[in-house]
């Protein structure tokens, strides 16, 4: 189900507003495809075992939530650094989705809800849970949380 009103779409569409990353799932849910077909990217042929510096794929998310990629090709994992600035988080709603996934904290804290349980992080912290368990996660400190995050299935930035 989307929660994101005609007005939302439509800020999104014209660049106006970044949803968050549980709205990006309800949109992309809809037609059945990852969050990641939902952003334009330029395709390459041939994909380089090194990522340089400021060249990773990126989605920004509500709140300035960025998600970088730092394994494209590669189709049965993915793995990403994601930076939650202060009182960003992955969305109001809880969500849940295949695989399985781990995270790495490396700086700042975060604070992961799975299910009924929330778990705070922090620096040299690791979590990791079943994806199907609806969870979400929220940077309740005062500096940026950056964390490392692997999804065994993925569903961002699949099939990029």
């Amino acid at each position: 189900m989307i929660h994101a009103t005609p007005s939302l779409i439509s800020q999104i569409e014209r660049g106006k507003a970044n949803p968050s990353l549980s709205t990006l799932k309800s949109i992309a849910d809809v037609f059945k495809i990852p969050i990641g077909l939902l952003f334009e990217y330029e395709s390459k042929s041939t994909v380089s075992p090194v990522i340089r510096k400021n060249t990773h794929k990126k989605i920004i998310t509500e709140g300035n939530v960025r998600y970088s990629l730092l394994t494209p090709g590669i189709a049965d994992m993915e793995a990403i650094i994601i930076e939650f600035p202060p009182e960003a988080s992955s969305g109001e709603m809880m969500y849940e989705h295949e695989g399985y996934e781990c995270g790495y904290l490396l700086k700042g804290e975060l604070t992961i809800e799975i299910e009924d349980t929330v778990y705070v992080m922090q620096p040299g912290d690791s979590i990791s849970f079943e994806s199907h368990k609806r969870h979400r996660m929220t940077n309740r400190g005062n500096v940026t949380a950056v964390t490392v995050w692997m999804n065994a299935v993925p569903w961002i930035f699949a099939n990029q």
